[in-house]
């Protein structure tokens, strides 16, 4: 049986590399809910993989580089929303001192901007602290997939066999609704992680905007 279910903390996801950035996202303190919002785009529907309530931002992850068509829709997810929209990709791998082998594309009107994830490690490092510097590259650390499905995946998995395409897409979100909704009644301050890419993206716009 293909593997197509992965689970992340409760959540049914649809790529082991979408629980990796899950993983990272944890790791740096920074909160995501797992698709909660589909938005109308000029190629069709799209449900971005996250959304970052602590920084009003939507992520989507990819295996290899995105395609125009994906750069379109995050575009057009991110100009009807108002949140900004990151596309994530690449084989992300511990490589010290920080985690390469990634991308994360910022996708806006003018296009998308690449940065590497290696880029990032000076900033995490000086300005979030050792001990979360630590957590990022353990959550860099790529660890082979056990080629095995827990119990939990393999009954989902059976079960997702028995449905159609719309009763598929109908059951994740049964799952990942309520515990979206949990998440959601935390109350906490934002991180320093949210907090910094609040600002990022208040550069962003500001160009944009220029």
């Amino acid at each position: 049986m293909k593997q197509t279910i992965f689970e992340k903390d409760g959540y049914l996801m649809r790529s082991n590399s979408e629980t990796r950035w899950a993983g990272m996202m944890d790791a740096l303190r920074i909160d995501w809910h797992y698709e909660p919002t589909l938005v109308s785009t000029r190629h069709g529907y799209y449900l971005p993989d996250f959304y970052l309530p602590g920084a009003g931002i939507f992520v989507e992850v990819k295996g290899p580089r995105p395609t125009q068509v994906e750069i379109e829709k995050a575009t057009d997810a991110g100009a009807s929303t108002g949140k900004p929209v990151v596309i994530a990709c690449g084989d992300m791998d511990f490589c010290y001192p920080g985690v390469g082998g990634a991308e994360l594309f910022i996708c806006c009107k003018h296009g998308a901007v690449r940065y590497s994830t290696f880029e990032f490690h000076k900033i995490i490092l000086a300005g979030l602290g050792d001990e979360t510097y630590k957590r990022y590259l353990r959550a860099g650390i790529k660890h082979s997939h056990p080629g095995s499905m827990s119990a939990t995946e393999l009954v989902d998995e059976y079960l997702k066999n028995l449905m159609h395409r719309s009763e598929q897409e109908q059951y994740m979100a049964s799952v990942a609704k309520p515990l979206n909704a949990e998440k959601a009644q935390r109350h906490r301050q934002t991180s320093p992680p949210e907090w910094a890419l609040i600002k990022f993206f208040e550069v962003v716009r500001s160009k944009e905007a220029a």
